[in-house]
């Protein structure tokens, strides 16, 4: 048999793991929905549901000037297009067009246009369509440039840097944000919010008839407004609206952005944003060829038109599922135009008119210099050049990571350990439910033979993988006597054999080390896979790549979140458990080494562990701030902790390990900087 087959014996654990976790909470609001029965039980439902969706966004900042300033006209004979440009927060600018009918009162109605995931923001075909469709109606529309689309560029090439994808750039600074306890989603509402504020300004628009409506990214965003704005009278999210369960259950993660914090601790899914804003008038739209689960916005659609009946309105809930695939076709975008002008009292066919596609240049808001362009170099749409005219959201991250060192009051050792166990939500004195001894192998390497593999379930279902090196034990019983446990980057196993027979590996520092403890004839060497890693990477999400910067390690980092949890907790409970396991098999003088993303985890279970073990860390992360100091800053959200530098950092942890502490070679803030790569 070859040895491949066993490289991953669990692929789909940890899917499995948190897709019956998810499945649970949904049963459950499932049941609670089920028993609404009158209309005091449907107010008291939104009502709950208002303060968790609070809670999951986090406080909203301050309104501060908006200085919006009209940059240009475009005259389009049947309408007018401005070039606006306002301040969402001091300095951050946000881009957008205003479209004014030319047949128009002083109180018309009025659309906020909020796009999906495409590159050119508000230029994109499909988003210019369906502006140009609501003010050939007689609405006022606003669409507004998303943070790092369009011309709100974020990301920079001029010094040879890499330029993440669209949907990988949101993560990065997702995850930044995450470090300081912050949402990237709350940045995109505000955004919203704030373009409300500017369209409320104009006197052209009647304040009382202002709809929302978005596709995709955009659909999201219509959702999070719609939660947390009382002002639109209707909304219609398009090409969102199906389940959390449904994201997970089809493989597909979501951007950082549509994944509140806290919110299946919560028993909340993505229909009840809308329903905080019932029982105004709510038109969920589908494609029957999205990736978002048209069936479960048809059941979401139930659940919104069971709360509106429940409160006189049932009429006022509505869904439409068109033919095509994930976008805002014509489709959608007619049913829309017929639900706003319906509930806006405009008359008129909903058919839509020839549309004329605009240059994404032509609607630029912002001069060429005012979107940052590189020293020496042009201006670009294809985002290269960090292009937002003004401050960018890593400015403000930067400066709040600074604010937070400098006002951060130093831990003892005991409030430390406090502080990480509750952080990371973890209790140090767990052990595993059972372990199982699997069928061994012999290695590429006699005298360096893998002896033993076990099976460790530290949690219902959860398999953790550890693996015996070198020194001869017992059969079927984990070693005794002095042990290394050694937790890999991203693999152990892999680790294993780069240390032994990789020829590059050789001439990096830290690679001698584990080699080292390999040989090392006096002590047992136990390589670990905490879940998620090596024996249990999941082959999921279309993808057999752990670095998948949107794939299934994100998925379920960002489903752990959502639970309220850190996976990097569980992460290190895996490893705990392990020393505890160790320690009950009769091992002693234990160390623990770390590698990479294994470091990390290593650096944790030293500092709870209650043995105290001695710890070597090698290629790792010298801080979280580090991270908030690079904008192209991208280890995986699966090795951070929400908040954690309101309280601590590494740094903080490395001290209180005192001379029971090695460091070797660290990496840098982008992976592939620094030693030992």
């Amino acid at each position: 048999m070859k040895r491949e087959t066993y490289r991953n014996r669990f692929p789909r654990m940890v899917h499995e793991h948190y897709l019956g976790r998810v499945r649970e909470v949904m049963e459950e609001r499932r049941r609670r929905i089920g028993a609404l029965a009158s209309k005091k039980d449907a107010l008291r439902y939104i009502d709950g549901v208002r303060a968790r969706v609070a809670d999951a966004f986090g406080d909203l900042p301050p309104r501060t000037p908006l200085k919006a300033v009209v940059t240009g006209r475009i005259d389009r004979g049947s309408c007018e297009i401005e070039k606006v440009v306002f301040e969402s927060r001091p300095g951050l600018q946000v881009t957008s067009n205003l479209y004014l009918p030319r047949e128009r009162g002083r109180a018309a109605p009025a659309v906020l246009g909020l796009c999906g995931h495409s590159p050119d923001g508000k230029a994109a075909p499909l988003y210019q369509s369906f502006c140009q469709g609501l003010v050939a109606k007689g609405f006022v529309v606003l669409i507004i440039d998303p943070i790092s689309q369009g011309e709100r560029l974020q990301f920079s090439s001029e010094r040879g840097e890499r330029v993440p994808t669209l949907c990988g750039g949101h993560n990065i600074m997702g995850n930044q944000l995450f470090l300081l306890g912050g949402f990237f989603g709350s940045w995109r509402v505000w955004d919203a919010i704030r373009a409300l504020d500017y369209l409320e300004s104009r006197p052209e628009v009647d304040g009382g008839r202002i709809g929302v409506t978005g596709n995709s990214g955009g659909g999201t965003l219509t959702t999070s407004v719609a939660a947390l704005d009382p002002r639109p009278c209707m909304v219609a999210p398009s090409c969102y609206v199906s389940s959390f369960l449904a994201a997970l259950e089809n493989e597909i993660p979501a951007d950082s952005e549509q994944n509140p914090p806290r919110s299946l601790l919560h028993g909340l899914d993505q229909v009840d944003l809308l329903l905080c804003h019932a029982p105004r008038p709510t038109l969920i739209l589908s494609q029957h060829g999205d990736f978002f689960d048209h069936r479960r916005a048809e059941n979401a659609f139930g659940e919104l038109r069971r709360i509106h009946r429940l409160l006189g309105r049932e009429e006022w809930a509505a869904y439409y599922c068109g033919s095509h695939d994930h976008g805002y076709y014509q489709d959608n975008r007619e049913a829309m135009y017929g639900f706003f002008m319906r509930h806006a009292g405009v008359q008129g066919e909903a058919g839509e008119p020839e549309i004329r596609v605009a240059d994404a240049s032509e609607l630029d808001a912002l001069p060429p210099a005012g979107r940052g362009a590189a020293e020496g170099e042009g201006p670009s749409r294809d985002g290269t050049d960090a292009r937002s005219g003004g401050r960018r959201v890593f400015d403000f991250i930067r400066e709040e990571g600074r604010r937070l060192v400098d006002g951060r009051k130093p831990l003892g050792v005991e409030e430390l350990r406090k502080a990480a166990a509750r952080l990371l939500g973890i209790d140090p004195v767990r052990r595993p439910v059972r372990c199982r001894s699997l069928w061994h192998y012999r290695g590429a390497r006699p005298d360096l033979a893998q002896q033993q593999q076990f099976a460790l379930e530290t949690e219902g279902g959860i398999q953790v993988v550890v693996a015996t090196y070198g020194k001869p034990h017992a059969s079927m019983h984990l070693p005794d006597g002095p042990c290394t446990l050694y937790v890999g980057h991203v693999s152990a196993e892999e680790d294993v054999e780069r240390a032994v027979l990789g020829q590059s590996a050789a001439r990096q520092e830290g690679w001698d080390l584990i080699r080292r403890r390999l040989e090392d004839a006096e002590r047992s060497f136990v390589a670990v896979d905490p879940r998620g890693f090596g024996q249990s990477l999941a082959r999921t999400c279309g993808s057999e790549r752990f670095f998948e910067p949107y794939g299934a390690d994100f998925l379920y980092a960002s489903a752990s979140d959502q639970l309220g949890e850190s996976y990097l907790g569980k992460r290190v409970g895996d490893v705990l458990c392990v020393l505890n396991a160790l320690r009950d098999a009769g091992a002693e003088d234990v160390e623990l080494v770390g590698r990479g993303f294994g470091s990390v985890i290593a650096a944790f279970a030293a500092l709870l562990d209650a043995s105290k073990p001695p710890v070597t860390l090698i290629h790792y992360l010298p801080s979280y701030h580090l991270l908030t100091q690079n904008p192209l800053a991208d280890w995986p959200l699966s090795l951070l902790v929400r908040g954690v530098l309101r309280e601590l950092d590494l740094p903080d942890v490395y001290e209180s390990l005192g001379e029971r502490l090695a460091l070797v070679a660290p990496w840098g803030a982008v992976l592939g900087s620094g030693a030992g790569n």
